[in-house]
């Protein structure tokens, strides 16, 4: 076997996994490696060749939620169209990374009182990511899109957490999966109000 045909069957194996394990732990926080496994339809053995530890796993899955962020935001083309046209497919396009981001802001070690090393980094490396998202909002805010009385912290931190709650709705069966990122939208363009109310 040739080293590249390894490498591509290692990389497919530990891509695998990391699916699995967004799939398993999304479920079941306490789930096990061997439940891991058992969804990535590899052995136990073979998963701890590529993590240790169900730490070491979590990170990998951080990693790959940083990766995939990054090519969102990439992909969503935030400085082309008008500023509501690059939200929509922001939104859009982080609703899909949904159950790695509902998985990690549940994970207790992402959410201890006092985070290791490695949380704070990646968490750092999570909010460095968002200077596009953070330009998007200052350009909405010059074109009279957004509303410059809320700032652009608080406006992606609101979307960050309707993102979040519409996948914590789907995942209790509130919400419709396919209705989910229309609700998220709307929520966040016209709040609660019905259109042309005026009391």
């Amino acid at each position: 076997m040739t080293d590249t045909v390894e490498s591509g069957s290692r990389s497919r194996t530990r891509r695998a996994i990391l699916d699995a394990a967004v799939v398993v732990f999304s479920q079941r926080r306490t789930a096990s490696l061997g439940d891991v496994a058992a969804e990535a339809g590899v052995a136990r053995s073979t998963l701890h060749r590529y993590f240790a530890d169900r730490a070491e796993l979590v990170h990998a899955l951080a990693a790959d939620v940083l990766v995939a962020v990054e090519k969102t935001i990439d992909d969503s083309a935030l400085d082309q169209g008008t500023p509501r046209e690059a939200l929509h497919r922001l939104a859009a396009g982080y609703f899909e990374l949904g159950p790695r981001i509902f998985f990690l802001y549940n994970e207790p070690s992402f959410n201890a009182p006092e985070p290791d090393e490695r949380v704070k980094g990646f968490f750092q490396k999570l909010e460095a990511s968002g200077k596009p998202i953070e330009a998007l909002i200052e350009r909405g805010h010059r074109e009279g899109v957004f509303a410059t009385s809320l700032s652009a912290d608080w406006i992606i931190r609101m979307f960050w957490w309707m993102v979040y709650i519409g996948w914590e709705a789907v995942d209790e069966g509130a919400l419709p999966r396919l209705s989910a990122p229309a609700t998220i939208l709307q929520t966040i363009e016209h709040g609660i109000l019905a259109p042309g109310s005026s009391s």
